[in-house]
């Protein structure tokens, strides 16, 4: 988790970070120590200019115990909306079925083959924001359908063809 999550973060100049992650409230607890210790210069993240938030996605939360509900919710952050921190899990279950394709592969093949199953994945969900029935279709049908009736007539203004 630490290589993914600092590599991830290096050289970046984004000052607000949210982390989810299952186990969050006992990850965070030496984030410094281990940031400082293992990683090269260039990786680390100045925690005075940064804000970072550790939170507990919300289907995981309720095993944990009182305090790490209250101090780790979702549900109490600033800055989250009704984010329930679950969304990097939700593409696993479609990954599971790539197990048997892949087991066989190099490093690089395997890699490469998940890429591309991922970014199938991303695209349709990016063609699905615009259907009919989806969210995002919805609005703009409504928007559009606004919009295609003619303009109502002005009785009074001159004609521009004269």
């Amino acid at each position: 988790m630490d290589f993914f999550f600092y590599s991830g973060l290096k050289d970046t100049a984004i000052k607000l970070f949210v982390v989810s992650y299952d186990i969050v409230c006992q990850w965070y607890k030496n984030f410094h120590s281990r940031m400082m210790e293992a990683f090269p210069l260039s990786w680390r993240i100045n925690t005075g200019d940064v804000d970072i938030r550790f939170l507990v996605p919300k289907f995981h939360l309720p095993a944990h115990i009182e305090k790490c509900q209250q101090s780790f919710s979702f549900n109490y952050a600033k800055f989250v909306g009704r984010t329930d921190g679950e969304a990097p899990e939700r593409g696993w279950s479609d990954l599971n079925g790539l197990a048997y394709s892949t087991r066989e592969m190099g490093p690089g093949a395997r890699h490469d083959t998940i890429e591309d199953h991922l970014g199938d994945w991303n695209w349709k969900k990016i063609v699905a924001m615009g259907k009919p029935g989806g969210f995002f279709g919805q609005k703009i049908l409504k928007d559009f359908s606004s919009r295609s009736k003619p303009p109502p007539e002005n009785q009074n203004s001159a004609s521009p063809i004269g």
